[in-house]
């Protein structure tokens, strides 16, 4: 095997290794999440990890707010947000390419729903 041949090879199994590792959690990628409370609102949710770390963003109408301290155990997903210095906290059950749950605050409540886009 010649040295061109070598790196490639190790390119393709770092990108496995990377693809294998995404799939490992089920919640990192981007959701389109439709909210029911005082008004429905269709956000986008993206999630990443970085080092066994999650962390992320909340997208809508309203503004951008970075997830607050965001976790995945088994199949439950918990994170919160700031907006106008009060926090909200959400919780929701990933099944496949779905997520449903709650949210809760001081001005609202309600439910949510979404679907994984990638």
């Amino acid at each position: 095997m010649n040295r061109a041949s070598a790196v490639l090879l190790t390119l393709a199994l770092l990108i496995c290794c990377a693809a294998v590792r995404a799939a490992e959690n089920p919640v990192v990628g981007t959701w389109r999440v439709v909210s029911f409370g005082s008004e429905g609102l269709t956000w986008t949710l993206t999630v990443k990890e970085q080092g066994g770390k999650l962390s992320g963003t909340l997208a809508g109408s309203l503004g951008e707010f970075p997830l607050i301290d965001p976790k995945l155990d088994g199949d439950k997903f918990t994170f919160k947000v700031s907006v106008d210095d009060k926090i909200y906290s959400g919780e929701g059950k990933i099944s496949g390419k779905s997520i449903e749950g709650a949210y809760k605050g001081p001005d609202d409540e309600g439910t949510f729903k979404g679907d994984k886009q990638s």
